[in-house]
C-alpha cells in the first residue's frame, strides 16, 4: 500500500468495503465486491495450490452457497487486503471486526501472522465493585465470548498472505448494525472516545463537541484556571460547523520557561500518533538539566495547514513573537507548510525517529530479506560527519543492496537536508549524542500513568504531572549547588566548568575534557591571525579533525560543529585550547542556558510565578478603573507607561528610588 505524505499516521491503512458489486469478465464468478472509496474491485482472494489445513464441513457447505465467504487457503497480497475482505463479509452478515493477535518473525521485525476477530470476542473483565482507586464507567460490556475469527499467515520468503484458520459460527444473533457506519480506519481515526465521553465515536465527527458535554466542561475548567491565575492563557479555533476544532493553552510557568530555554523547540504529537490516538500535542524543550519542559499544549482534531498555522501563530504571539533558533516536528506536509509561513527564519527539521519509523514500515520487505540493511542504514545516517560522507555512504549502500530505484529511499533522500544530522550541525538543537534520548510526551504520559477517559481529566492529571516535573527541576538545582563533583584532571578549565555548568552538563563536559587527552594537535597552516590545527587521535590517523583558532579574539571553530549544534565544546576544540596555552574557557564558549544561573537569581525562582499572577491582578483592576472615561483612561495609560520605564530601568540597574 502506498504511503501518503499528507497522511496523519505512519501506519498502514485498512480499507472497508461495502456491499457494492461489479461484473468481472475474466472471472468465473459473476460479481466482485467494490471498494466504496475508489469504486474499484477489491483484491480477489486466490485459492492456493499449496496444501493447507482443511476447514470444517459447515464452512465448506457455506462456501458453496456464498462465493464471497472466506475460505482456508485464500491468498492476499497483504494483511490489509485480508482484513478488508473479512470486513466486507462482516458488514454483509451483520457484525463488526477488530484486530486481535499478531506474531513477528524471530529473524526480523516483519509480521508473519495476524488475527481478526468478531468485536464480541472475549469475556467481560471482572471489576471489583469495592475498588475505589479506579474510576469506572457505568456501562455494559459487548463481549460475549464469540469465537468467530479469521487468521492469516505469511508464506516464506515474503510470499503472499493466506487464510490459515477461519471460524464461521457466532454465539450471538447477527443482523443489521445499529450504526451503519463503516469499519473504523485506525490511521485516520478522527477522535478518541475522550472527546465525547461515549463508547463509540459518531461518524464524521471532527470537532470537540457542539458547545456542550466534554467540551463545555473543559472550557469551564480553563475559565476557572484563568480566574485563579490571570497569567493563564487559552485560545479556541472553531471549525466549519461552528464547533470547537482546536484548543491551545499555556500557564505562567510555560511562558517563563520559554524565556530561558526557548532556543530549541519541538512540536510533539507522539500522543496523537500512538494506539490511543489522544489528540494531544505540546510545544516542548529541555532545561539546563536536560529535563523535559513544556511551553504550551493543544488539542488538535484536524491536521490541516489552516489548523497548524493558527496554532503556531497563536503560540508565537503568546511568547511575545520571540522566535526559537530551531524547531523539530514529525514529518507532515501541512505542518511543514505552516512552519515555513509562521517561522520563515527558523531552522526546521523532521524528527529522525519518525523518519526511521516510516522507513521501517515502507521498507518492511527489504528489512525482512536483508537483516543487515537496517543497522547499516542507521550507521550511514548517524555516523556521517559531513554531507559528502553521507552522500558517499548512501550511494554505496543503495548499490550494495540494489535499491537505487527504490521509490521511498529516493523520496526521503530528497528531503535529507531536514532530517540527516550531517546537514543540520550548524544550527543549535541542543541534543547531545550520549545515548540518552530526549523524552517524548508519549513516554511522559506513560511514566506518569496519565490514562483517563475525558479531556478534562487528562488536563488535570497532566497539570499534576507537570508539578512533579517542576519539583524534579528544583531537586536538580539543589543537587548542583550542594554536591561537589570529583575532578578527574588538574586542569583549571575543569574547575571552572564545575562552577559554571549544572551537574548534568558538567558530566558531559568532563567526559569531553578527559577524552581530549587522547588527541594530538599541531598547526599545519597560518592565515594571518588564524591558525589552523590538525587534531588526530593517537594511533588512529583516519580520525582527523580541522580546528581554526584566532588567538587574538579567542575565537575557535571545529569542523565537527559540535559546539554550534549542542552548545558544549568538543574534545578537539578543548585539545586546541590546551595546546594554545589557554587555561580557562573564553566567556563566549559556555552558554548561559546550560549554566547554574540560567534562570537568573535562584533565590527568587519559586516566587516568580506568584509575582506574575499578583501583577496581572493589579493590571486588571487598573484596566477596569481606567476605562470609565477618556480623562481617567489617559491618566491610567500615562501611569502604565511610566511604570514600564521604571521597571526596565530597574532591570538595567539605572533606576533610583526618589522620595
Amino acid at each position: 500500500m502506498a504511503f501518503d505524505p499528507n497522511s496523519t499516521s505512519m501506519n498502514s491503512i485498512d480499507t472497508t468495503p461495502s456491499l457494492n458489486m461489479a461484473f468481472d469478465p475474466n472471472s468465473t464468478s459473476t460479481l466482485l465486491p467494490l471498494d466504496p472509496q475508489s469504486n474499484a474491485p477489491l483484491p480477489t482472494a486466490v485459492e492456493s495450490d499449496d496444501p493447507t489445513p482443511s476447514s470444517s464441513h459447515n464452512e465448506s457447505l457455506a462456501a458453496d452457497v456464498d462465493p464471497f465467504l472466506p475460505r482456508v487457503g485464500m491468498e492476499f497480497v497483504s494483511s490489509g487486503e485480508a482484513r478488508s475482505f473479512y470486513s466486507a463479509h462482516a458488514e454483509r452478515v451483520g457484525f463488526r471486526v477488530r484486530n486481535s493477535k499478531s506474531f513477528t518473525s524471530r529473524l526480523s521485525d516483519a509480521i508473519i501472522m495476524r488475527r481478526f476477530v468478531c468485536s464480541r470476542q472475549g469475556q467481560p473483565s471482572k471489576k471489583d465493585p469495592f475498588d475505589l482507586t479506579k474510576r469506572r464507567r457505568n456501562r455494559t460490556s459487548s463481549r460475549e465470548g464469540c469465537h468467530a475469527m479469521l487468521q492469516v499467515n505469511r508464506r516464506e520468503n515474503n510470499g503472499p498472505w493466506y487464510i490459515s484458520r477461519f471460524v464461521l459460527e457466532h454465539c450471538h444473533p447477527l443482523g443489521l448494525l445499529s450504526d451503519p457506519s463503516p469499519q473504523k480506519k485506525f490511521p485516520t481515526k478522527p477522535l478518541d472516545p475522550l472527546l465525547t465521553g461515549a463508547d463509540t465515536v459518531p461518524p464524521r465527527q471532527n470537532g470537540l463537541g457542539p458547545g456542550g458535554g466534554v467540551a463545555q466542561s473543559l472550557l469551564e475548567y480553563f475559565k476557572k484556571m484563568q480566574c485563579d491565575n490571570p497569567a493563564f492563557f487559552y485560545a479556541v479555533q472553531l471549525d466549519r460547523n461552528n464547533c470547537i476544532g482546536n484548543l491551545f493553552w499555556a500557564d505562567c510557568r510555560s511562558r517563563m520557561a520559554y524565556t530561558y530555554f526557548g532556543d530549541a523547540v519541538s512540536f510533539d504529537m507522539t500522543c496523537k500518533r500512538n494506539k490511543r490516538a489522544v489528540p494531544f500535542a505540546a510545544f516542548t524543550g529541555f532545561n539546563h538539566h536536560r529535563q523535559l519542559i513544556v511551553f504550551g499544549c493543544a488539542f488538535i482534531t484536524e491536521e490541516t495547514e489552516e489548523s497548524f498555522t493558527w496554532l503556531f501563530d497563536t503560540w508565537r504571539t503568546l511568547m511575545s513573537c520571540h522566535k526559537p533558533t530551531s524547531i523539530t516536528t514529525c514529518y507532515n506536509e501541512p505542518m511543514e507548510t505552516a512552519v515555513s509561513r509562521v517561522f520563515p527564519d527558523v531552522k526546521h527539521r523532521f524528527c529522525q525517529r519518525d523518519i526511521f519509523s516510516c522507513l521501517k514500515e515502507r521498507l518492511s520487505d527489504v528489512y525482512a530479506s536483508n537483516p543487515d540493511f537496517k543497522p547499516e542504514l542507521k550507521r550511514v545516517v548517524k555516523g556521517s560527519e559531513t554531507p559528502n560522507q553521507f552522500e558517499s555512504g548512501w550511494g554505496s549502500l543503495l548499490e550494495r543492496y540494489n535499491l537505487t530505484e527504490n521509490f521511498w529511499l529516493g523520496f526521503f533522500y530528497n528531503i535529507r537536508c531536514k532530517w540527516v544530522p550531517a546537514f543540520l550541525k550548524d544550527t543549535f538543537f541542543g541534543e547531545v549524542s550520549d545515548g540518552i534520548k530526549p523524552e517524548t510526551m508519549q513516554k511522559f504520559f506513560q511514566r506518569n500513568s496519565i490514562t483517563t477517559t475525558t479531556l478534562r481529566d487528562l488536563v488535570t492529571q497532566f497539570d499534576k504531572a507537570m508539578v512533579y516535573q517542576y519539583e524534579k527541576e528544583i531537586q536538580a538545582d539543589a543537587l548542583t549547588i550542594q554536591a561537589r563533583p570529583i575532578m578527574k584532571t588538574p586542569s583549571p578549565m575543569e574547575k571552572q566548568a564545575s562552577e559554571v555548568y549544572t551537574r548534568t552538563i558538567f558530566d558531559i563536559f568532563q567526559k569531553e575534557l578527559v577524552e581530549s587527552s587522547g588527541f594530538f594537535a599541531e598547526i599545519f597552516e597560518e592565515q594571518g591571525p588564524i591558525c589552523k590545527y590538525r587534531v588526530v587521535r593517537f594511533g588512529d590517523t583516519n580520525n582527523l579533525h580541522m580546528v581554526s583558532y584566532n588567538p587574538s579574539e579567542k575565537n575557535l571553530t571545529c569542523n565537527c560543529l559540535r559546539f554550534e549544534n549542542t552548545g558544549i565544546l568538543c574534545c578537539h576544540a578543548l585539545r586546541v585550547f590546551i595546546a594554545a596555552g589557554e587555561l580557562l574557557m573564553p566567556e563566549g564558549y559556555y552558554l548561559k542556558r546550560w549554566g547554574r544561573n540560567a534562570k537568573g537569581n535562584a533565590l527568587y525562582l519559586n516566587l516568580a510565578s506568584n509575582w506574575v499572577d499578583d501583577l496581572c491582578r493589579d493590571a486588571i483592576r487598573l484596566a477596569e478603573e481606567g476605562a470609565t472615561c477618556q480623562a481617567v483612561y489617559k491618566v491610567a495609560k500615562s501611569a502604565l507607561c511610566k511604570a514600564l520605564q521604571d521597571v526596565r530601568s530597574a532591570k538595567n540597574g539605572t533606576f533610583h528610588l526618589t522620595k
